[in-house]
């Protein structure tokens, strides 16, 4: 092991740390969290800077640390990870992992034997399949959902007992149930487990002798004999739909499939249960000598220490050998060779931990020993992983490969710069857009000048490989990364087109244009990247849907926290409202899907009923922070409607597969543990997606869902489950949302248990969502009550901050969003106020515009600040009010004319993240109330997203202000905001949005040749103009990108800017 004596500057989570107790004893812990990367919210609990949280191997209880008080002795780093080195004063270039070498301490299970330097592929899996494994069946290719397993275990007494691993969670392993450390749920012949008979779920008992029906509730020692998966859920895969369905394989075809571990899990991590097959050259130390010659090795006072310990012969460890005959280790031989367990150590508590849950030191305690085992070569035994150090091979950007590098010398490269490049890269030329089959692979990159050399292929399908093309030097911002060929070290891949068993594993990805690959067999083979293909890492990826509408992101963006912060925290009527928004959002999918549904078979119908079950089961959230039973699955009313499905599928020939229909339905999911709220929200915008795209499909034409009294329903509704089933949903949530609103104290709950009551809930009477579709018609005529009978007239006059114009644009963002507020007075009442404070109190660059005809609608331009990398851009949003406004935020979407975010809060897509929209929460942050306004909101976009180093808006990016990192981070960040900042301004010229047009041109009439030649001084060679902002040195890179994108800017700029324009000046500068 390498004695790391350079401070390090920056802790990870699951590196490996280690201290001396109070004796002078190593002890080594594994880092859970840093200040760096915390991402506490609970202001009592959160790190500071210098401080990590560690668990440590002698404790079952985190603690917090300073970080100059604990070493690092591993960092996990595994092939594909981009990492670099820290060196003071000097920017560095990164690198990615090639590979990775490991070398372990293992200690025996159930004994105080330690193996030293084995290597980490010798340690195998305890389990044969996992969740995430990549796995093939012939010529079908996918990843493992979720994994059943039967477990047959023997008490003492002789009982035989056979239990499920995914509905009994409380089988503690023994040995770390002794040390009070957390156990896992990967189980092993042979293991000993301990728990209370009594608590089996499902049990099936083989033996049941009269001492366990005596002592059935009594917590008892069971050895496992058997472990057998009876059932594997696998998502495949195909290059069409991604992951498109999910499917039980049999007993039968579990044999044949042929299984390749995530990359992650062949990393070791400090007390991982592994299988290790004996050999005759392990060494065997017992666990005190070894901790005794680490301790020696790598105290301070180290010549001291070991003056000591050569004094006493018999301290000296003794080493035996595994020889070839039976090798019995015998029970304790006398009171001084004592089985050395953590228990005997206790915590360093000299002021330089804290923990948030101290307990009293635990007493040494003597265990005796487990039984004699019988240890020969060739025998495999379970192990636990004690300590571990890795040896790196990167390749670093300038095409140089260094290898057995200490991972303690490496730190990952956080960053939002897509434009960092490696040497294999495969790449797109972002100004090529002809090209056709045009791609490039890079040779080496120059970081501090961000640029690289790219080796460009040419490809077509009647050609057996690519044709190779010249080497030129590029800007790295005008390179993308190829959307398909994205093969790193450690992906998983599959032939193209596919073969039966043609899956591998990606070892590097070349310069010469190709990938090497090592399949199933082992053999490895260089392949064109047209030949392969990549089997995504997660399957929950490739389930979303990726032309997911704006409105479906920003009602989504209110999933800020998890359920787990709700915990007692329902007080808060900020956190209650977040909640009944979020509920009011899968309420009124459900009143769209089930009109939407009535458009359908039967048949096709029960390709959805799987999911909508699922909702039903994961709203039983509401239960648990509420206290309510409105989801228990013991409903009589969810149970028929179960049986009917199987019956009804049944008599269709339709299959219905998964727990959910089986006879154990009452037994939580197998699958991943997921937050229940933000899974039901992504369920109902995949099925409303789904559901949209067979009408359009069917019809050409997208739908309007039909009215619950429409003549073109073939039968009644009650002879549909999944309407059933979405009735049910709806009064259901109707009473948790009329629940959580009395909470608040609002005077909504009433009605909302009203309408709840009713056996059919009537959708005529509640609002869509956004995303539903209505006609301008409809839309119009829903609003023409709400008009505001205001004293001034509305106006049209050009250039003014505030003006209400009288008919909404079309291509208003939210123009064909159906509104009717919920509080009609109440409304109207907030939209007065907020016209009269954003007419009086706009700050400068700032323009809105309101309609006569939507005032639930505003149009909003921001001028970018001075001194900062958005001076003399244009900054557009189109804001629809919410239906209990100013109860709830507005809804608001960024028009961005980029292809790339100018800004961590403002994505392409439209999202903005900012606290006051519930789309972003941190400590200290404001949150939307009933007396917060649009001018507030305006305010905050202009003041702390559109920032002098944008960079750190990104969340948990703050933390590294004054870090070497985060200043490079910034400063190149920067580089990549004014270069976008000019390309899509160039884009706003040629198409302006309409209701700013004259306004746009104006602005840059008067300002596009100051942008010009101030971006222009910032790259001079002789004497640049310093900027407010991190930027200097300008790198090749941006100057070769910045003049081309100058150059556009200024050519469309004549065209569209007359002297006219220029007569008008802008009135609110």
């Amino acid at each position: 092991m390498s004695n790391n004596s350079d401070k390090v500057k920056e802790f990870y989570s699951n590196d490996i740390v280690f201290r001396f107790d109070k004796h002078k004893r190593i002890i080594f812990g594994v880092v859970i969290d840093s200040y760096e990367a915390s991402s506490d919210v609970d202001e009592y609990h959160a790190l500071q800077k210098g401080q990590i949280r560690v668990l440590w191997s002698n404790n079952s209880r985190e603690q917090v640390w300073r970080q100059s008080k604990v070493r690092l002795i591993n960092r996990s780093v595994i092939p594909g990870d981009i990492v670099r080195r820290l060196e003071k004063g000097k920017e560095t270039q990164r690198g990615y992992c090639k590979e990775t070498k490991q070398i372990s301490t293992v200690q025996i299970v159930g004994t105080d034997k330690v193996i030293e330097h084995v290597a980490s592929d010798r340690l195998h899996s305890v389990r044969p399949y996992d969740v995430d494994d990549a796995v093939c069946l012939g010529s079908q290719f996918g990843r493992i959902e979720a994994v059943e397993q039967m477990i047959s275990m023997q008490s003492k007494c002789g009982s035989i007992v056979g239990v499920l691993t995914s509905i009994n969670h409380d089988l503690d392993d023994y040995w770390l149930s002794k040390r009070n450390r957390i156990s896992f749920d990967a189980y092993y012949p042979g293991q000993e487990l301990v728990c209370i008979p009594s608590n089996f779920e499902q049990p099936h008992w083989v033996r049941k002798s009269k001492a366990m029906k005596r002592n059935i509730q009594a917590r008892q020692r069971f050895t496992v004999q058997n472990v057998e998966d009876i059932l594997i859920e696998i998502a495949w895969y195909n290059n069409t739909s991604g992951y498109s369905h999910i499917t039980e394989i049999s007993q039968e075809d579990m044999k044949k499939l042929k299984v390749l571990e995530h990359p992650s899990d062949t990393c070791l991590e400090l007390a991982e249960r592994r299988l290790l097959k004996l050999s005759s050259g392990d060494v065997l130390l017992k666990k005190k000598d070894w901790v005794r010659k680490l301790s020696v090795s790598y105290r301070p006072d180290t010549q001291k220490v070991r003056h000591i310990v050569s004094c006493n012969a018999k301290t000296a460890p003794r080493v035996p050998k595994i020889r070839s005959s039976s090798l019995l280790y015998p029970c304790i031989e006398s009171e001084e060779d004592e089985w050395w367990t953590e228990e005997g150590e206790e915590s360093d508590d000299n002021g330089s931990s804290s923990s948030h849950n101290t307990s009293a030191s635990v007493s040494r305690k003597r265990h005796y020993p487990p039984k004699p085992r019988e240890l020969v070569p060739g025998h495999t035994l379970p192990v636990e992983v004690i300590c571990v150090e890795s040896k790196i091979t990167i390749v670093w950007q300038d095409g140089t490969e260094e290898k057995d590098v200490p991972s303690t010398q490496l730190y990952y490269s956080i960053s939002l710069d897509d434009h960092e490049f490696f040497p294999g890269e495969w790449v797109i030329s972002d100004t090529l857009k002809s090209e056709g089959e045009k791609y490039g692979v890079v040779q080496n990159v120059n970081y501090l000048e961000r640029t690289a050399s790219v080796k460009w292929f040419t490809y077509s399908e009647n050609e057996k490989k690519p044709v190779d093309l010249l080497v030129n030097e590029m800007s790295v911002y005008d390179l993308k990364k190829h959307p398909k060929f994205i093969f790193r070290p450690g992906s998983i891949v599959k032939s193209k087109p596919a073969q039966d068993e043609k899956m591998g594993k990606v070892i590097d990805s070349c310069i010469e244009g190709h990938v090497k690959v090592q399949w199933l067999d082992s053999m490895e083979e260089n392949c064109w990247p047209q030949n392969i293909e990549l089997i995504p890492e997660t399957a929950e990826y490739d389930f979303s849907d990726e032309e997911s509408t704006d409105e479906d992101a920003a009602c989504v963006s209110w999933e800020t926290e998890s359920i787990e912060s709700y915990a007692g925290d329902l007080s808060d009527e900020t956190v209650l409202q977040n909640m009944a928004a979020r509920l009011d959002f899968v309420r009124n999918r459900i009143i769209y899907l089930k009109e939407a549904f009535k458009q359908h078979t039967i048949t096709e119908n029960f390709s959805f009923l799987k999911d909508l079950l699922l909702v039903y089961e994961n709203s039983s959230y509401l239960d648990k922070l509420l206290g309510t039973s409105f989801f228990s699955l013991k409903s009589k009313h969810f149970q028929t409607l179960l049986m009917n499905a199987k019956e009804k599928a049944k008599a269709l020939g339709i299959e219905l597969r998964g727990r959910l229909f089986s006879s154990d339905n009452l037994c939580p999911s197998i699958s991943k543990i997921k937050v229940a709220e933000k899974e039901n929200i992504n369920k109902m915008i995949k099925l409303e997606n789904k559901i949209n795209a067979q009408i359009e499909k069917k019809d050409g034409t997208p739908t309007t869902p039909l009215t619950p009294d429409s003549s073109e329903v073939s039968y009644m509704s009650q002879d549909n489950l999944c309407i059933e089933l979405l009735s049910m949903l709806k009064m259901r949530m109707d009473l948790a949302y009329a629940e959580i609103i009395s909470r608040i104290g609002g005077t909504q709950a009433l009605s909302v248990l009203t309408k709840a009551s009713e056996n059919i809930p009537t959708p005529a009477s509640c609002t869509p969502l956004p995303s539903c579709p209505t006609t301008p018609e409809e839309t119009f005529s829903a609003l023409s009550p709400l008009r505001p009978k205001f004293n001034e007239k509305t106006s049209n006059v050009e250039n003014e901050p505030y003006t209400i114009i009288e008919d909404a644009p079309v291509m208003h963002h939210f123009y064909s969003s159906k509104f009717e507020p919920t509080d009609l007075q109440r409304f109207l009442k907030a939209v007065q106020r907020e016209y009269k404070l954003l007419k009086e109190s706009l700050p400068p660059g700032v323009w809105v515009r309101s309609y006569g005809n939507r005032i639930d609608l505003l149009s909003v331009m921001i001028r970018g600040p001075a001194k900062t990398p958005y001076e003399d851009g244009l900054f557009l949003f189109d804001i629809q009010l919410s239906p209990d406004y100013p109860r709830s935020p507005p809804l608001v979407h960024y028009i961005s004319y980029s292809t790339e975010r100018l800004n961590p809060n403002l994505y392409v897509e439209g999202k903005v993240c900012v606290s006051l929209l519930g789309t972003w929460m941190g400590r200290g942050t404001e949150v939307w109330g009933p007396k917060s306004t649009l001018l507030q909101l305006i305010v905050s976009i202009q003041g702390l997203i559109l920032v002098s180093e944008p960079y750190y808006n990104e969340a948990g990016y703050e933390k590294q202000t004054d870090t070497q990192q985060g200043y490079e981070n910034s400063r190149t960040y920067n580089e990549l905001v004014i270069l976008k900042l000019v390309q899509s301004m160039t884009e706003m010229l040629i198409s302006p949005p309409e209701i700013f047009k004259r306004e746009v041109y104006t602005h840059f009439a008067q300002n596009g040749q100051n942008l010009c030649d101030r971006l222009n001084k910032f790259c001079s060679e002789t004497d640049p103009l310093i900027p407010e902002f991190p930027l200097l040195p300008v790198s090749k890179g941006l100057k070769l990108s910045l003049s081309t994108a100058l150059n556009s800017f200024q050519d469309v700029l004549k065209e569209v800017v007359d002297d006219s324009v220029v007569a008008k000046p802008l009135s609110h500068v």
